[in-house]
């Protein structure tokens, strides 16, 4: 996200914030992926960000917060993007497929939300906990033949987000991401 010019500039003051709330969601993601989420600070961010700590605050209460809001923003991007992918595929392991491919190709241009999404998310305890098992559910709806399932037994769809999350996190922790090899053979559990 490009920075806005310093001073006065004329511009609507939502603009400004949306731009430096963008800012902020890029530069968490990337300060994560450097240090991880317990080694990252507000000042840190705001720098990368290259806004104040006080733009910081107008935005976020404090760093968890902003941890939670960029794992809302970019899975949010991810899943649209995977339903993108899966439209027009009826078939359980066709959607699986084209959503791998689409999020092993996206990951792999982006190693800081990757590991963000799959990894740091987990550093903010039970609240990311609860992120990152919401966002597996919703991937794993795209993936379903039908909208129906039992809530207490995991379906396969929901067993194959999962482990992709899995070996997401473990090749982000690698400083890597899976490709879509790795990701459409776990599909093939559908």
């Amino acid at each position: 996200m490009k920075r806005l010019p310093a001073g006065p500039h004329g511009l609507p003051p939502e603009l400004v914030e949306r731009n430096q709330r963008e800012r902020l969601i890029a530069a968490m993601a990337e300060v994560c992926g450097e240090h991880g989420y317990g080694e990252t600070s507000v000042a840190e961010v705001a720098k990368r960000a290259g806004v104040s700590t006080a733009s910081f605050y107008r935005q976020f209460k404090d760093r968890r917060e902003c941890m939670l809001a960029s794992f809302e923003e970019l899975f949010g991007r991810l899943l649209e993007a995977l339903e993108g992918s899966c439209d027009g595929e009826e078939e359980p392991r066709a959607r699986a497929r084209a959503g791998a491919a689409a999020a092993a190709s996206l990951l792999a241009g982006d190693l800081p939300t990757a590991r963000l999404l799959s990894v740091e998310i987990l550093a903010v305890g039970p609240e990311g906990v609860c992120a990152q098992h919401v966002a597996v559910e919703r991937l794993a709806a795209l993936l379903r033949a039908s909208g129906a399932r039992s809530p207490s037994t995991p379906d396969p769809a929901w067993t194959a987000i999962a482990a992709m999350t899995s070996l997401v996190a473990q090749r982000a922790s690698e400083d890597r991401v899976p490709d879509s090899v790795d990701l459409e053979a776990i599909a093939e559990v559908l």
